[in-house]
């Protein structure tokens, strides 16, 4: 339940204050799930100018409460000049792609404490060398070249990770031939799909990205800011799941030419249920009751950093580059630090 007290939001639990923060430094509030709002708060909230976006629980954007004042014209025409400004879009896509490739490197030195063969070799070597590359990228085509150069490397890492039944070639897109391609892709689809709710209700135009090709109204902003995400989101977790066996050959349809391979009912509950723990996932410290953010607090403190980067023409820095968060590896043991926001 969010109630008002004087001048400060309060979030509350039965009888528990969960967090208690002053309203007027609020520019939005984003509401997953079952979350209850106060009629005079929701009254004081616009008054003041602060928006209200709301999500499914399991992050599918519903819709959105927005003041007068608060209609997102200036931010998304900003958005849009910026789209036109090259030395802009290069900046972004290469926060952006620096973070991806750095976030694929950790997840090879997670697998490295328990497997260093499957690790070390040609392609390890380039995923750093690549991650140098980046800052002297002069357009976007040489930082697509990069990054094509460093993902194949990556998931010839990857195919060695794999230690379970399914065969695992490499990284096929449409239709996913292999079981471990319709879970990647099955997964990068919910967080890319999540990421764009979070940008539309910030008044963003999803549609209009910096580094992929704006084009059919597709998302291009969030398939952009997806990059930084995938591989501590969804690469860790199908490694988990098929080399722990909880996703089995059993939990798929019949591979089908056109929709090509997908799961059934039940593989999919199984999925959407890691998928989500994953997310809402922190670790917590006994000694201090101090919480490590999750994913999804990964998400809603990029977006802060996104809108600064728009509105007050700060720099835009992957997760990486600022604080740590532990991730698992792929065999569900070892962990490895990986940034987030402060």
């Amino acid at each position: 339940m969010i109630r008002r007290s004087g001048s400060r939001l309060l979030v509350t639990k039965k009888e528990d204050v969960l967090l208690d923060i002053p309203a007027p430094k609020l520019q939005g509030a984003l509401l997953y799930g079952n979350v209850q709002v106060s009629s005079q708060c929701l009254r004081n909230l616009l008054e003041e100018g602060v928006w209200l976006a709301f999500f499914s629980r399991n992050g599918m954007y519903r819709g959105r409460l927005q003041p007068p004042v608060e209609r997102g014209g200036r931010l998304r025409r900003r958005q849009w000049e910026l789209s036109g400004d090259a030395n802009f879009c290069l900046a972004f896509a290469k926060a952006v792609v620096r973070g991806k490739l750095l976030a694929q490197r950790q997840l090879a030195s997670a697998h490295a404490k328990n497997y260093l063969a499957e690790t070390l070799g040609t392609a390890y070597a380039t995923l750093g060398q690549s991650i140098e590359r980046v800052a002297e990228a002069g357009d976007l085509a040489e930082l697509r070249g990069i990054e094509g150069s460093a993902t194949r490397a990556y998931f010839d890492l990857f195919r060695r990770w794999n230690r379970s039944d399914f065969k695992f070639d490499g990284r096929v897109k449409h239709p996913s031939v292999d079981p471990i391609n319709a879970l990647l892709s099955l997964g990068y689809t919910l967080v890319t799909t999540e990421l764009e709710g979070l940008l539309e209700a910030a008044g963003l135009d999803p549609t209009i990205g910096f580094y992929h090709v704006i084009g059919n109204d597709r998302p291009s902003l969030a398939c952009d800011w997806v990059e930084e995400f995938r591989h501590a989101a969804i690469d860790r977790l199908v490694l988990n799941l098929v080399n722990l066996k909880v996703i089995k050959a059993d939990d798929f349809e019949e591979p089908d030419e056109r929709r090509g391979l997908r799961l059934r009912p039940d593989g999919l509950r199984k999925f959407l249920g890691a998928y989500e723990e994953a997310l809402f996932k922190g670790t917590s410290s006994p000694e201090d009751d101090t919480r490590t953010p999750g994913i999804r607090d990964l998400f809603l403190g990029q977006l802060a950093r996104l809108l600064d980067a728009l509105t007050k023409g700060a720099p835009y820095r992957a997760y990486v580059d600022a604080g740590e968060i532990t991730i698992e590896g792929g065999n569900g043991q070892e962990a490895v630090p990986v940034a987030c926001p402060a």
